[in-house]
């Protein structure tokens, strides 16, 4: 009656590693299935460029209304710039150029820091020669951006008119 134990001993240790097997092989699907939708996610998220037209319509809208002495609505899309710009960087925080990678998070953090916070305290005190310089100093450090990311031809120029037509940006 011994050969009973150890038979059922061996019947055990084998379903164990059967078992561990079968997982192992769950595991190996489960990881195939979640690399393929990564790469099925990472193909949905547009580029750089889809957000960055978005901190160029906010901040387009920004100087109109300045312009237009509507303060309230350009430091809303002074807000509204600044999270347009965090979202690019979130996006795409490292630009491949010819010499290596681009950091661009430290020059979208030291825009924010700088030009953008030198323009709401401009909104604040309701200055439009103020701002007309700090809106020149924003556009010339995302012109520099521009440069160090080896796309020089994407130059900017103050808006004449707003992105957004369908409101009023008279106050």
């Amino acid at each position: 009656m011994r050969p009973l134990p150890s038979l059922l001993i061996a019947l055990i240790v084998s379903c164990g590693f059967a078992t561990t097997a079968v997982m192992a092989d769950d595991k190996d699907d489960e990881l195939k299935e979640l690399r393929a939708e990564i790469q099925t996610l990472r193909g949905m998220i547009p580029g750089q460029a889809f957000a960055m037209t978005q901190v160029a319509y906010n901040a387009s809208n920004l100087g109109i209304a300045a312009q237009a002495g509507n303060w309230p609505l350009a430091t809303f899309y002074l807000g509204e710039t600044r999270v347009r710009l965090r979202a690019a960087m979130r996006l795409q925080p490292v630009r491949k150029i010819s010499t290596g990678d681009l950091e661009l998070t430290p020059i979208a953090t030291a825009v924010e820091n700088t030009q953008l916070a030198a323009l709401e305290g401009i909104l604040a005190k309701q200055d439009k020669a103020a701002f007309a310089q700090g809106y020149s100093d924003l556009l010339n450090a995302c012109q520099a951006c521009h440069i160090a990311s080896e796309k020089p031809f994407l130059q900017l120029t103050p808006p004449t008119s707003p992105a957004e037509t369908l409101l009023k940006f008279q106050p």
